[in-house]
């Protein structure tokens, strides 16, 4: 009897247990439910933040949603890397197209950016033209992915998918790489002779200073801005074919900029330079000057009224103010 009698006891116990830790409030059976899916009441989950009222309960899309997270942290820690294919040449060799590799989280956002880290970090024979990296000097001209302009200014593509090309400006000799060739450029911006004439400067010189007024002035907006890239010169089919005798958009409207100046009385002499067939007429209205300035300048624009002043429909307009007229005792 005693031994039947502790076997009850003891299968009456177990049973109790078994009820208590299935029925039994939270706080008393913690040691029972898995540390994991218990959060006490009022308690927040610290990858939700959202408040668990119940004990024990684990929502079914916490596992889903584990897995987007870790998926998530697995590509922000994946580099982004971009691809380069960049004209590549020097004299002797043949030109070639060299492709390089950059994390874009570990360069500048242009072009020119990457640029030099290429040179400086990768490969050091890579030659191009850089100054002030602010769009103002025009040192890194160049084609990229087909359009001429700034490397300096022009952001990197951020599409790791699409290979950014890079070429040096279009129908110009190389020189090396990405270096054109700019004597004919310059030469032709030479003849159009930049400099203010005056019909007495031997006396006026020194001696006071060219006054202009604000509304003679407003009509250098748009003109003097131009930093002679080439930008635009290389982007015309025009220049392209006939580059030795047709001036070309930007030397063209530097020739009205100082025509239309109020203080320059060269007026005749540099319209007169420009009655040729060649010089200024090969200009057919394709408008990719405009398209390609880096400056948002119109060359176009330009190269109409010059159109129009040697025609005679226009005509340049008298200063407001003169400089003799306001200084008769020092000139």
């Amino acid at each position: 009897m005693y031994r039947l009698g502790l076997s009850y006891f003891e299968v009456a116990l177990r049973n109790q247990v078994v009820r208590r830790n299935a029925f039994a409030s939270p706080l008393h059976n913690v040691d029972v439910v898995n540390e994991q899916s218990h959060r006490p009441n009022g308690d927040k989950d610290k990858e939700t933040g959202k408040p668990d009222n119940e004990a024990g309960k684990v929502s079914p899309k916490d596992g889903s949603m584990r897995q987007v997270k870790v998926e998530t942290k697995l590509k922000l820690n994946e580099k982004r890397m971009k691809t380069l294919e960049i004209y590549r040449w020097k004299p002797g060799d043949q030109p070639t197209m060299q492709k390089y590799q950059l994390d874009l989280d570990e360069c500048g956002p242009m072009v020119l950016d990457a640029l030099i880290k290429i040179k400086s970090e990768i490969d050091p024979t890579l030659t191009f033209r850089r100054s002030c990296r602010e769009g103002i000097c025009g040192s890194c001209a160049m084609n990229i992915d087909g359009l001429n302009t700034l490397a300096c200014i022009h952001e990197l593509d951020t599409n790791v998918a699409r290979t950014s090309k890079i070429h040096p400006l279009p129908h110009l000799y190389v020189r090396r790489d990405l270096v054109p060739d700019m004597d004919e450029f310059y030469n032709q911006y030479q003849s159009i002779e930049p400099w203010l004439q005056r019909d007495n400067i031997s006396e006026e010189l020194g001696r006071a200073q060219y006054l202009q007024s604000v509304e003679d002035r407003s009509k250098l907006d748009g003109l003097y801005e131009c930093i002679l890239c080439g930008c635009c010169q290389t982007s015309c089919p025009s220049y392209w074919w006939n580059s030795d005798k047709y001036l070309g958009p930007a030397v063209l409207m530097q020739a009205y900029r100082w025509i239309i100046d109020s203080r320059d009385e060269a007026a005749e002499h540099r319209l007169g330079q420009l009655i040729d067939t060649w010089k200024l007429y090969r200009c057919h209205t394709i408008l990719n000057c405009i398209n390609t300035c880096p400056k948002n300048l119109n060359p176009a624009k330009a190269i109409l009224q010059l159109k129009q002043l040697l025609q005679g429909t226009t005509k340049k307009c008298k200063p407001k103010l003169q400089t003799d007229e306001l200084f008769p005792n020092q000139i």
